[in-house]
């Protein structure tokens, strides 16, 4: 009971950190990202962007640019990736929502006329860099920035330095937090000297549509001069950690319910040594060996199912309990622990267990019975 009790809320549990993964990548990175095959940039003018847009499930697209920045405020200096994205990518990132703002306003500069050294940045990224108060009207920070396609003559400065005005300052994943400032693309665009290029094509699928198919899609158009990724691919590394780890987990847990079966052998074995002369008596009244087998291999399934089907209702009790009443919260953050019940596994667990279980009673009963 307890080991099917322990599967079931292990279950949910990985189910649900998954699921807290995926929301906390998908909601930044988005569901399709296209990248050049070749070099860190793309001519802009190389993407057939009505065909691309057109497309069947495609939501929105953003251009972009990405490059490995150096940040500093007065003497804190940190790394940083500035990402050059349009105006659309924060309604793609869901910007608006509570969780994701922490401080000040989810503005962008709407287009490359206005005013554009202003943009939002990573809670760990402001943290590292001592910003407390963010205003767009005053310098906070000063962006130092790598010269490209440039000759370099020896002494001289190889980055260029300009003011940055940070307005907000944003709350994702980890990752994100630590590294990412948003900008104006045409900012970046001009920072970097890059008049043509684009290092990366955000795109957010429609809702419910599948981020393969899409892929598949986008793939078939550009051809082999782009490389075409999920969410889920550019996260792989995270996905595959996490399902390691449920499949591990659940290995070992099927080994204690083997070693716990044994007691199943002892008690089945403890019934008929305490039986034996009653089994004998039954025997001179007509009892066969295939009776004698049958009552002591139901007897067998009768205990390991009844533990079983007690052990899923446990588990699946203390999994509502903790999505109702959020029993135990994550250490330091203090949100609910993440539960997430699937009732396909919940089956399939119970039916490797009884199997097991039924299993050991046969060849218990069968062993008692010959012997």
């Amino acid at each position: 009971m307890v080991i099917s009790a322990a599967m079931i809320i292990l279950l949910s549990s990985f189910n649900g950190i998954e699921s807290m993964i995926g929301d906390l990548y998908t909601e930044f990175d988005q569901g399709v990202i296209i990248t050049p095959s070749k070099g860190k940039t793309m001519i802009e003018n190389q993407v057939p962007w009505i065909k691309l847009s057109n497309l069947k499930g495609l939501s929105r697209i953003s251009k972009g640019i990405e490059e490995t920045v150096i940040l500093r405020n007065e003497e804190k200096w940190v790394n940083a990736t500035i990402m050059g994205v349009e105006l659309q990518f924060l309604e793609m990132i869901n910007i608006h929502q509570k969780d994701h703002l922490i401080l000040g306003k989810p503005l962008l500069p709407q287009d490359e006329q206005e005013e554009n050294n202003f943009g939002l940045i990573g809670a760990g990224l402001a943290n590292n860099l001592s910003l407390s108060n963010v205003s767009a009207e005053s310098d906070n920070i000063i962006i130092y920035a790598p010269k490209n396609n440039i000759k370099l003559k020896l002494g001289k400065n190889p980055f260029f330095q300009t003011p940055f005005n940070i307005n907000g300052i944003i709350n994702y994943n980890k990752e994100t937090n630590e590294s990412v400032v948003l900008a104006n693309l045409y900012f970046v665009k001009n920072l970097l000297n890059l008049e043509d290029q684009l290092t990366h094509i955000y795109i957010q699928p429609k809702s419910g549509e599948d981020n393969e198919k899409i892929k598949g899609q986008i793939e078939k158009l550009l051809g082999d001069n782009f490389i075409v990724k999920t969410n889920a691919e550019k996260n792989e590394l995270i996905y595959k950690t996490s399902k390691s780890e449920k499949l591990i987990v659940l290995l070992i847990l099927l080994f204690i319910f083997l070693l716990a079966v044994f007691n199943l052998v002892a008690s089945i074995t403890m019934i008929y040594l305490e039986k034996k002369e009653s089994i004998s008596v039954l025997k001179s009244i007509g009892l066969t060996k295939k009776n004698v087998f049958s009552i002591f291999f139901f007897e067998g399934v009768l205990i390991s199912g009844s533990g079983i089907f007690l052990g899923v209702l446990v588990g699946l009790g203390i999994c509502i309990l903790q999505l109702k009443y959020s029993l135990i919260t994550i250490p330091g953050g203090g949100l609910p622990f993440p539960i997430q019940v699937n009732f396909l596994e919940v089956f399939t667990s119970m039916m490797v267990l009884i199997a097991t279980g039924i299993l050991f009673s046969f060849f218990t009963a069968k062993f008692l019975v010959r012997e």
